[in-house]
């Protein structure tokens, strides 16, 4: 008789997997109708699982990846320092100055510009640092505020180009095997996609939609 196959890992567990689909739900819930931050509500929703048997206390805390962590926490923290600094205030202006007025050049403009900085210092830092800037813009030509936010937080997740601007692709990196090169030469023609739609939207609801 041959030898029995390795354990790779613990059992599924088929009867958890509604106790995990009812505190996930929970937590989108109470998140998205105000009833608790959603920081909290996230929290609180860790914890559940743990207690009712979910995860054990060794699995979650081995689940966690600190290097994603960190540069959430980091890209954060960037954000808030381009806006003290008042750099946040020259790229207004900037947008401003190369848009001349027009708002398809304003559109190219900020969606250039999101899609370069999110992946470069990935989609939180890069909404952090845009937000205000958007507004801005958007009061100084007298467009709605809201279109143009729509875009800004559309265009932070075309983060297709580098594997280190957001989680996800550093989760998906290392068991597909991917290097930098994929992410580019996958991540341009899908990145240059999705900017010629966003515009072909963003540019008549901000003509029409003032």
């Amino acid at each position: 008789m041959g030898e029995p196959p390795l354990r790779t890992g613990k059992a599924p567990q088929p009867g958890k997997t509604w106790i995990a689909l009812g505190v996930l739900l929970g937590v989108i819930v109470a998140a998205s109708f105000g009833l608790a931050p959603v920081e909290l509500a996230s929290s609180i929703g860790a914890v559940a699982m743990v207690v009712t048997g979910v995860l054990t206390p060794r699995s979650a805390v081995r689940a966690l990846d600190w290097n994603i962590l960190a540069i959430i926490a980091g890209s954060i923290g960037l954000g808030v320092m381009v806006i003290e600094s008042g750099l946040g205030g020259y790229l207004s202006d900037a947008i401003i100055y190369l848009s001349a007025g027009s708002i398809p050049l304003m559109v190219t403009v900020i969606a250039l510009g999101t899609t370069l900085l999110t992946n470069l210092v990935t989609n939180a830092a890069a909404a952090s640092i845009l937000t205000p800037v958007a507004i801005t813009v958007a009061n100084s030509m007298g467009l709605n505020p809201m279109v143009v936010l729509i875009r800004i937080g559309t265009c932070i997740s075309f983060t297709f180009l580098n594997p280190f601007s957001h989680q996800s692709n550093l989760m998906v990196m290392e068991p597909g095997k991917y290097t930098v090169a994929t992410f580019v030469r996958f991540g341009v023609p899908i990145t240059l996609v999705s900017l010629a739609t966003a515009f072909g939207v963003a540019w008549p609801l901000l003509e029409f939609w003032a």
